[in-house]
């Protein structure tokens, strides 16, 4: 499946797209009942490789791409430039995402602690080193694009700490309540997660400051004490 290029952060060539097909193909091949795509930044899907029935990629690439957002101004501020993160889950299913050239995501659905080490060992051989060179030879994307996000220097610093603050309340409330995080609850985060960042992307800084606020409002009250 080929998403449009004026819909994704980077701009890929005939070439290039074809080698990024059978690299995705790859991984999904080498892993038993694996998916795998590419996203932007941003969350936006480029490619995708084996879709599986059932599951909502859209959905599953924006709380990626909002997920890695987020842990990475976390791991700056511990000096942790290279991490990925990996989201388990019942049924020995398990998520992946790893980082691709500094402009990507890669997001992997598969099953098995086996299968995720073996990923892990893919994307630090040569196959992510390829997959890595065809997102760094992309093209910057045409001007009438925007960037998928503004620069973090760019957001005022108390907006920065209500963000930072907000994304540590979730991480804390996932771990300690995991059942409570229904897909209702996931549902409203995402929408939130979604309205922040039009509010950031536009400079629109007191409603991301309303918008931090009332989510922290709202995750009291589903998950009180």
């Amino acid at each position: 499946m080929a998403i449009g290029d004026a819909n994704v952060g980077f701009t890929l060539t005939p070439q290039g797209r074809m080698r990024l097909i059978r690299l995705l193909d790859t991984f999904a091949e080498q892993l038993p009942q694996a998916s795998a795509f590419l996203t932007d930044l941003a969350g936006r899907i480029v490619e995708i490789a084996r879709k599986p029935v059932g599951v909502k990629l859209e959905e599953i690439s924006a709380l990626a791409a909002g997920c890695y957002a987020s842990t990475h101004q976390l791991a700056g501020a511990f000096q942790e430039k290279n991490f990925a993160l990996a989201f388990q889950h019942e049924d020995d299913r398990q998520v992946l995402v790893w980082p691709v050239g500094e402009r990507a995501l890669l997001v992997v659905l598969l099953r098995g602690v086996s299968a995720l080490e073996d990923l892990e060992e893919k994307m630090e051989g040569p196959l992510g080193a390829d997959l890595a060179a065809v997102v760094q030879e992309a093209r910057e994307p045409l001007q009438s694009v925007p960037p998928p996000r503004i620069e973090p220097a760019e957001v005022p610093p108390e907006v920065r700490a209500l963000e930072r603050a907000l994304t540590e309340l979730i991480m804390d409330l996932q771990a300690k309540h995991p059942t409570g995080f229904t897909p209702e609850v996931s549902s409203r985060l995402l929408h939130a997660r979604e309205d922040l960042a039009r509010a950031i992307a536009g400079g629109d800084w007191p409603r991301a400051g309303e918008l931090c606020a009332s989510t922290r409002a709202w995750l009291g009250q589903v998950f009180p004490g």
